[in-house]
């Protein structure tokens, strides 16, 4: 469930300049910094592997783990060392920097001097490469706390789209901030924000070896301070649970406990997560009570005339407030005349394409299969969207062969770049089977081989290679 606030439009007049830098600063860490992490590993993995210190250390990581009480993972480790798939094992082994310090203990009880003392100073070397990944370097640790990584694991991402989601939720509510209480004071509560879900975090388990890295925590402090600048006052709010969405106004501060009391409770009943459910409550309460602290002290630090300012809905969202409202109050025949009349003016809306999709989901009427292939052939998607259809085409097996050859070669093209491959898999078979000539089949096959090179499957990454050759030869001798 999704429920951000909408109140403030963007206001140049005041100019979010700390919020546009945090943004930049966050991507350009991202792909400048973050992005040789990659690389790091896959090296230092072939590099232990090629130099045999797998065979060495495990009957130690074995004694380790014992000691650890972490038995069920043993098992499957020994099943997999057994199978001689081992890339879990050397990654695991080369990230506890816990069990490189247990090896420099106790090696020498478990090698030969010589063997010894060609492992050690290779080994070492390893160890400091796989240090030197930014997670590992600057993300924080409750074992290994450093005053520094309570800053710098604000500024790390764990991938694309962890990165993504951050910008877009405190671009969201940032601006308004900013604009509230001042550019200065903005970045300051902000830091404070992160460094507070850090020490949260950091205290719902001191023994933790997980390295915390995001922005989470502090976005959660500035989602807190747009409530608490706003405090009692009605503004308006935008949520989405499943296929419902709309637009509700509520006092400000009563979202606030929602929102810490939906972390806690997540932080207890979803136990499996890596999300860092007591970083992102650390960060609202902080960010509540920094602005409560301003408050008291000078009232006159506040901009009283952009936060009492009441802005109208933009011409361009009444359209679709309007279809909000009409599901809001389940009017859902009403809705889908007007999403009908605006895809008219926006056609190639994938917003309005997945609505108009939910709303004959409800109804199952005569144009839901239309409705879906409607949805299936947007163009230009993102890769949430992306994601999205992969649901739907699973979702609805009877479309597949409704769609024709073009929609759904470009609709497989896109499942390949999702992290599972399986639908993109499943539509050039599907194409296969149809008998398809399309040159591009030979870019889908090579596409499906990197889609299964980057999962690490060398067999069917061989395979497709094979096969897109094989089609490149048949269209090549016209067959």
């Amino acid at each position: 469930m999704i429920i951000v606030p909408t109140e403030k439009q963007l206001d140049w007049r005041n100019a979010p300049i700390i919020l546009c830098t945090l943004v930049l600063l966050n991507v350009m860490i991202y792909f400048f910094y973050q992005s040789g992490d990659t690389k790091k590993i896959l090296e230092s993995m072939m590099s232990y592997q090629e130099q045999g210190f797998l065979e060495q250390e495990w009957p130690v990581f074995e004694k380790y783990l014992e000691e650890q009480q972490e038995q069920e993972l043993l098992q499957q480790y020994r099943r997999e060392y057994q199978a001689n798939q081992v890339e879990l094992i050397v990654s695991d082994i080369l990230m506890r920097e816990e069990f490189y310090a247990y090896l420099q203990k106790n090696a020498r009880q478990h090698f030969l001097p010589d063997a010894y003392d060609q492992w050690a100073p290779n080994r070492a070397l390893l160890h400091k490469q796989m240090q030197s990944i930014s997670f590992i370097a600057n993300g924080l640790r409750a074992s290994d706390l450093r005053v520094f990584s309570f800053i710098t694991h604000q500024f790390l991402h764990g991938d694309i789209m962890h990165l993504l989601g951050n910008m877009f939720f405190l671009i969201v509510c940032g601006f308004a901030v900013e604009a509230a209480i001042g550019h200065w004071r903005f970045l300051l509560f902000y830091l404070l924000s992160g460094v507070a879900a850090g020490f949260a975090q950091v205290a719902s388990d001191w023994q933790s070896t997980t390295p915390l890295v995001g922005a989470s925590g502090a976005i959660s402090g500035v989602m807190a301070m747009y409530l608490a600048v706003f405090r009692l006052k009605k503004i308006e709010f935008f949520y989405w649970f499943f296929f419902l969405v709309g637009y509700f106004r509520a006092p400000a501060l009563l979202i606030l406990p929602f929102y810490i009391g939906k972390e806690i409770y997540s932080y207890y009943t979803d136990t499996g997560s890596n999300v860092a459910f007591m970083a992102h409550a650390g960060g609202f309460a902080a960010g509540a009570l920094l602005i409560a602290f301003a408050w008291l002290l000078n009232r006159n630090m506040f901009n009283k005339e952009y936060i009492e300012n009441d802005q109208g809905i933009d011409p361009q969202q009444q359209p679709l407030a309007e279809i909000y409202e009409s599901i809001e109050k389940h009017r859902f025949d009403r809705a889908l005349v007007l999403v009908d009349e605006l895809m008219k003016e926006r056609k190639g809306n994938f917003e309005l394409a997945m609505i108009r999709y939910n709303l004959l989901k409800i109804t199952r009427g005569e144009h839901y299969h239309e409705g879906i292939i409607h949805l299936l052939t947007v163009p230009l998607l993102a890769p949430e969207h992306i994601r999205q259809l992969d649901k739907v085409w699973k979702d609805n097996p009877e479309v597949h062969g409704l769609l024709s050859e073009q929609a759904a070669m470009k609709l497989g093209m896109q499942f390949a770049a999702l992290e599972n491959p399986q639908s993109a898999e499943q539509v050039f078979m599907q194409l296969l089977e149809r008998g398809c000539k399309n040159p591009a089949l030979v870019v889908y096959a090579g596409k499906l081989a990197a889609a299964f090179q980057r999962l690490r499957d060398i067999q069917k990454k061989s395979h497709y290679e094979a096969l897109s050759v094989q089609l490149a030869q048949q269209l090549a001798q016209g067959v």
